[in-house]
């Protein structure tokens, strides 16, 4: 899973179920992503979080590339987007937020370079809102050909499927002389 689809499925738009109600949900997700914090998250680290999830859905709903890429630039500005080589692990590698950058600015700088990368290499045929009933997560189709529909074949997808067998079903029962 990416930064950006692990953030926005912290919230279930169709369910309205919070997935993340506390800080130690935060600081879980930046473990999850191997981000290490200077300080403890806070409750004000955790609201601009909840108010950076639906302007990610908004890249994962966009019509176009250009509407991606224009909605990610200003996720990158809004969060000062600082681009600095550096070698603190011992090889040189591009970091998007600045050292000092507050801990969600970071996230959302790395996020909105994540999806750039996508977008500009792949397009946005390969970013999703899962069709599932009930549900509405995001995901980045990583498949060979592109075909994924849902956020889960084992969730989502089976629950489709189950559905649709019960649907035949009950239309051939339907059918007089069957």
């Amino acid at each position: 899973m990416t930064l950006a689809e692990d953030l926005v499925n912290t919230y279930n738009i169709v369910r309205n179920i919070e997935k993340m109600p506390e800080v130690d949900g935060l600081s879980a997700l930046f473990e999850r992503h191997g981000m290490p914090l200077d300080a403890p998250l806070t409750e004000t680290d955790l609201a601009a979080a909840h108010r950076l999830r639906p302007v990610f859905r908004e890249v994962f709903a966009a019509p176009d590339e250009g509407a991606a890429v224009t909605l990610l630039n200003r996720i990158l500005a809004e969060h000062h987007a600082v681009p600095h080589y550096t070698d603190h692990d011992g090889a040189w590698h591009l970091h998007v937020a600045a050292p000092d950058a507050a801990p969600v600015d970071r996230y959302a700088a790395d996020a909105a370079m994540a999806l750039l990368t996508v977008v500009t290499t792949a397009g946005t045929d390969r970013l999703h809102v899962c069709v599932g009933n009930r549900c509405a997560e995001v995901f980045v189709d990583v498949s060979r050909n592109q075909s994924r529909r849902y956020c889960s074949p084992l969730i989502c997808g089976n629950r489709a499927s189950a559905a649709a067998h019960r649907a035949r079903r009950k239309k051939a029962a339907a059918v007089p002389g069957s």
